[in-house]
Parts: structure tokens; sequence; C-alpha cells
């Protein structure tokens, strides 16, 4: 059977000098020659290395208390990417089969175990990759548990299926005792190699510890272990856990497994030597004596992994109380909103620095009251129904209200409450309230309005005139439409036409034209005195006006003021038989009841008209209106 061999301290640093290349390498197909060179020297110093200190209990037993280098590879292969993977396999079982045929394998056996190596390492790999690989680390009890499960029980158990037949033929063993021993060497090389390899592929080393500490705890432990091993007389093997554990404590993972790895060369060799305290086992067999040993060594490794990954979980629940802790502060006193906690009926409890930029007020000034003291007397009523609503569990919005500043005057702010709960009864025990200052969003909306205003204005407004435009006149038409059908009340409707307003334009200009329509507009405005009233353009030279609660005979005193009024402006028309310009006016009236349909208003205003252009002009024309058809 192959040796196993232990790792020293300065072969480990010279895998991690050549490690550190990998990421000028990251995007290779293959590993660099040089650091592939040094993979496979490392390995190779590895099994030499366990050649010396297994030597005596291979002879006597063909067993290996520990065989490191498939921990070793399977390490680098975690830490590289996935193509290079062949490559390292490829020196992985150089190598081995190498080391096989210098202990007198045949050719073909040695192959054949060194392929099995290379397939514990490869199917490992493959199973740990996606959970190991991208933080490198163990530092999760997933990660540790897979390590344990995947790294240390199922490829070494399968690889050991696989080797065991030739091993047993080779060295005279019974197929299960061929079993146990290359799955246990196997097993606990990959518990001890790889966590270590990750570690000090990390950096991690020793967790930050100064040198005298580190060097000091390691010399501790190496007095220790020689003051185990060198005697026969009392049973302290387990007291060295005691000492891995403060390892663990002090420099984590990497320096509880390295002390582990000190622990077992040292124990090694004095047990194949025939020392230690395993030598108080009577009458036991070297195989028993090592596998004692090996026993003592797994439940070592057992031990310094449960205490880093509790160690591990206390920082991160450390870390994370402290990180939601410094993000409630950087928010709560960065922030602009005023952050508030209060109890239940509002009494305030904690206060954000930002209350001093936005109110004036000192945090320490505000404990201690309630939302009363701030709050403007005619929003009080509506926050305490706000929070009344929260208490009781009903969804809430946001709150504008007029808080009162320190030098009396008043802002616009904006509250959003939330209850907040106890974490271990769940039951409610205050309010959050981030308070905004909206003064600005409210000042902004009182211009967007009046903008909106003016718009909505000038969008109902003539260009030309300064009167009612026609989309005006549509709505106010409408609405008149449906109030006079709902009241039962009487509607009149004047249509207003400039006589003979092209030959006007002709004779004097469109400018004078211009100057015409807005003349005419300002006196028949003029005319009109109630504010239901409504004098629109229509179009053109052509201008209505809407009169509700109006009968016919109102209706026409109407249109001859209007009449009166343009003609009276005397603005000079050659082209007009009266030798000014001169408005023709068709009225239309009728009394709508609620069973009315449709508006026949306009059509017999607009006829009207027509008659009164043909009759000669500047006169008024009344429709001959029937009553509405239900």
């Amino acid at each position: 059977m192959p040796n196993r061999s232990y790792v020293l301290q300065g072969l480990l640093d010279r895998a991690m000098e050549i490690a550190s290349t990998e990421t000028n390498e990251k995007y290779r197909w293959s590993p660099s020659p040089q650091r592939l060179a040094g993979v496979a020297l490392a390995l190779w110093c590895v099994n030499i290395a366990a050649l010396i200190l297994n030597l005596h209990s291979c002879k006597a037993a063909g067993t290996t208390i520990l065989w490191p280098a498939n921990g070793l590879l399977l390490g680098v292969m975690l830490c590289a990417p996935r193509r290079h993977w062949p490559a390292y396999l490829t020196a992985g079982f150089a190598i081995d089969s190498g080391i096989n045929l210098s202990l007198s394998f045949s050719f073909w056996t040695s192959a054949y175990l060194a392929a099995c190596n290379m397939f514990e390492v490869g199917l490992a790999a493959v199973l740990l990759y996606r959970t190991i690989s991208p933080g490198r680390e163990l530092a999760e009890r997933s990660q540790m548990l897979k390590l344990l499960l995947y790294g240390v029980i199922l490829a070494p158990a399968i690889a050991a299926a696989f080797a065991q037949f030739k091993v047993a033929g080779a060295l005279s063993l019974p197929l299960l005792t061929s079993f146990k021993y290359w799955f246990t060497a196997d097993a606990l090389g990959i518990a001890v190699m790889t966590p270590l390899y990750l570690s000090f592929h990390q950096r991690q080393r020793f967790s930050g510890r100064s040198r005298l500490e580190v060097g000091g705890l390691f010399a501790l432990l190496c007095g220790a272990t020689l003051i185990v091993f060198t005697q026969t007389r009392f049973p302290l093997l387990f007291l060295l856990l005691l000492f891995l554990l403060l390892l663990g404590v002090r420099l984590r993972l990497s320096g509880s497994v390295l002390g582990l790895l000190i622990v077992s060369v040292i124990g090694a060799y004095f047990t194949n030597a025939g020392i230690g305290p395993t030598m108080l086992i009577r009458n036991a067999t070297d195989p028993l004596r090592d596998g004692a040993l090996r026993v003592f060594l797994g439940v070592s490794l057992l031990m310094v992994c449960i205490l880093d990954v509790v160690i591990a979980e206390r920082e991160r629940l450390q870390a994370s109380l402290q990180g939601s802790e410094n993000r409630f502060r950087l928010l709560a006193e960065a922030s602009n909103d005023v952050i508030v906690l209060s109890d239940l009926y509002g009494e305030r409890r904690y206060v954000s620095p930002a209350v001093t930029a936005v109110l004036g007020w000192l945090p320490e000034e505000l404990l201690g009251h309630d939302y009363r003291q701030l709050v403007h007397s005619d929003d009080t009523a509506k926050l305490a129904a706000l929070m009344q609503s929260c208490r009781e569990g009903e969804p809430v919005e946001t709150l504008p209200y007029r808080c009162r500043k320190k030098d009396g005057t008043y802002l616009w702010m904006e509250a959003s409450i939330r209850l907040y709960r106890d974490e271990a009864t769940g039951k409610p025990i205050g309010f959050v309230n981030v308070v905004r200052d909206i003064s600005s969003r409210k000042a902004a909306d009182e211009e967007l309005n009046l903008a909106f205003c003016l718009a909505a204005n000038l969008a109902m407004v003539d260009g030309l005139t300064g009167i009612a435009n026609r989309r005006q006149f549509d709505e106010t038409m409408d609405r008149e439409l449906r109030r006079a059908m709902r009241d039962g009340s009487m509607l009149s409707l004047l249509m207003i036409d400039v006589d003979h307003f092209k030959t006007y334009n002709d004779l004097y200009g469109h400018v004078a034209g211009d100057a015409c329509l807005r003349q005419i507009a300002a006196a028949a405005q003029g005319v009109l005195h109630r504010t239901s009233d409504l004098f629109a353009r229509y179009g053109g030279e052509e201008f209505v006006a809407v009169l509700p609660n109006t009968d016919s005979r109102g209706a026409q005193l109407v249109a001859e003021q209007i009449r009166a009024a343009v003609e009276q402006c005397l603005l000079p028309h050659s082209g007009n038989l009266h030798g000014v310009v001169t408005v023709s006016i068709g009225c239309a009236t009728q009394a709508l009841t609620p069973e009315s349909v449709g508006n026949p208003l306009l059509q017999a205003a607009d006829d009207a008209l027509y008659e009164a252009k043909s009759a000669g002009r500047n006169r008024i024309e009344v429709a001959d209106m029937v009553p509405s058809p239900a």
C-alpha cells in the first residue's frame, strides 16, 4: 500500500507563494508551468515526508496513520478554475504513480492506486466546488458539513472501495481491513489539509494576532505534545484537545488545524517509535495503537470544526446586530427626515438629530412629551385618529399637518407612522414616525395649481379678443342645457355676425379687422351684466351669447342693446350700407323640461341670423321655436 505523509509548514508556505500567482492566470486555460511545477513539487515533498514518518507502521502492518497529499491537492483544485483541474490531476497522478513504483509495486498496480487517489480528489472537488469555491473558506455550518460529508466520508469511501482489491492483494490483507486503512488515512488527510490550505490561501493567518502570541501558542502546543508523547506512564493524550481548542479560540480554524497537523506529526513519530500514551493499551498490536491515534485525531478535528463554526456564527450574529445598529444610527443621524420613536400614546422616547435642522428644537427638549406639544391645534384630531387606526392594525396613509418650530412659526410636515413590536412577545409597544418637511412641496403644489388654473383659463379664452372662446362656449352651453332641463327653466341663445366683414378686411386690412373685432367684443361684453351670461367668439367674425333663465322678450332686449352698442362705436365701414360697422343677430329661446331631447337652439339661432342678414342686416330676427318634444 502506498505510504501517506504529513505536510510540513515550510512546504505549505511554498505552496501558498505559488498560489499567489493564481490571480494573474485567472483567465488561462491551464495553470502556468511555474505553478504546476510548484504544486507537483509540494505533493512530492509531502509524500517523501510521509515515507519517513510512517515507515515503521507501514512495514509492521501495511497501515498509514494519515494521508495528507489528497487533502492538499483538493485544496489546490477548490481554489483554481475548473479548466485547470485536468492539469493538476495529471500532475498528482504522475507523482503518486512514481511514489508507488519506488515502493516496489508493479506498474499497473501503481497506476491503478494513483488513479483511485485522483478519482477521490476529483469527486470531492466536483461535489464541493459550488459550496466552497466562491468564498474559499469554511466559515459557515453548511460548508463545514458538506466538507465532512463529501470530502471526508463519501469520496474516500468510494475510492477505498475501488482500491481495496489491489491493496489487499499486494499486501496480503483482508478486504475490510484494507478498506478501513485506506478510508481512515485519506479521510483524516483531507479533514486536516484542505481546511488548512483554504485558510492560508485566503491569507487568514491566525486572525490578525501578533507574532509573539502565535509563536507562544504553538510553542506551548509543541511542548505539551512532546510531554504527552515522550512518556508512557499517564494517559494524557486528550489533554492536548484543550490546547487545540485554545488555538481555535485565539487563532481560529487555521491555527487549530495547523496545531492538529503538528500533533499528528509528533504523535505519529513517537507512536511508530513505540513511545507515547498509546503504549498504555495492553496487549495491543501496532495497528490498534495507530487506530487509537487516528481516533484521537478525528475527535479533535471534529471538536475544533464545531468550535470554529460556533465562533463564526456568533461573530456573524454580532456583526449583523452591530451593522443593523450602525445602519439605523446612520439613517437617523444623516437623514433629513426626523425619526421619532414613541410609545403607544405618542410620548416620545427617541428623536433623531435632524429635528434641530428642520424645526430648531434640540432632541432632548422633545423627549417625554407627546404630539400635542408641536402639532397645530387644527391637526391634532387628525393625527390622533391616525394613531388610533394604526393601533387597531388598519392600513394608514401619510398625513400632512402643521408642526410648530421653536421660533413659533409653523411648518408643513408629513407623518408616516408604523407600529413596532417587542421582539420576544410580538406585541406592539410603540410607534416609529418618520416626519418629513413638505413645505417646499406644498408651495410647489400651490404654484402648480395656480399655473394649472391659469393654463385652464387661457385655454378657455380667445387669444384675439380676450373673451371666451369656442371651447368655453361648448362647455357652458352643455352645462346650461342640462341645468335648464333639470330646473325646467328657459334658455336663450344669440348668434351674432359682423356685417360685410370680408369687405372690411379687403378695404382696411387684416390688422384693422382684428382691431375691429376687439372693439365689437368689448362693446358687446359691456352689455352683459349677469355672471351667468356668457359672451364668446364662435369663429371668425361670429359671436354668441348664452343667456340662462331668459325668456324671448329679455333675449330680444339684450340683442338690441348689443346691436346698438356696436353701431354706436362708429367704426367706419365704407363697404356697409350704413357707413359704420354693424352686426346682425339671430335670437332663439326655448323652455326646457327634464324630458327634453337634443339641442335645437344653436340651429334655430343660426337660421334666425341668416334671416336677419337676408332682410338687410343691422337687425334682429327671432326664431319661431316650438316646445321641445319629449
